[in-house]
């Protein structure tokens, strides 16, 4: 009986006080834009797929909110194979992307919905991916070490994905 009487009151007490949940502070306040530029380098095909398709969640879920999403997608390292139209004869010849093709829908619709791709001259240079072989798509840059340092310092997020 003594419980009872105690959660009553517990809950009289809640109510008065107007208690509405755990206080949050509004991060979205003010915000118009986002801008976050995606360092990719995973060359698992299942991780690269997920983070993709979070990446395009996350530019909806900001459109949704009011936000204009600004990103830019880096890609090197093992990730330099998902922009090849071909692994025949590049360092990753030998390895099972069963999904290729959905990398590359994926990538492309995100360019579609004005996310720059870019990928790296030296990673494909490594992965011996002639430029030929890179889907159009994908804007080759010289060294994307550097554009993650200049997109950086223009006040672009840091998003890893590896």
């Amino acid at each position: 009986m003594l419980y009872k009487k105690i959660m009553f009151f517990s809950f009289l007490l809640v109510m008065l006080l107007g208690f509405n949940g755990p206080s949050m502070a509004d991060d979205f306040a003010g915000v118009t834009a986002a801008k976050v530029v995606w360092n990719v380098t995973t060359g698992d095909e299942k991780v690269f797929l997920d983070r993709m398709d979070l990446i395009q969640q996350t530019a909806d879920s900001l459109k949704k909110r009011g936000i204009k999403p600004d990103f830019v997608v880096i890609i090197h390292g093992p990730a330099a194979k998902f922009v090849a139209k071909d692994l025949k004869d590049t360092k990753f010849a030998k390895d099972k992307l069963p999904k290729l093709k959905q990398a590359h829908s994926s990538l492309e619709s995100l360019t579609h919905n004005g996310v720059p791709v870019e990928v790296c001259a030296i990673a494909l240079k490594r992965a011996k991916i002639a430029h030929s072989n890179v889907r159009d798509f994908a804007v080759i840059q010289d060294n994307v070490f550097e554009n993650l340092i200049v997109l950086q310092n223009k006040g672009y997020a840091y998003m890893a994905v590896n």
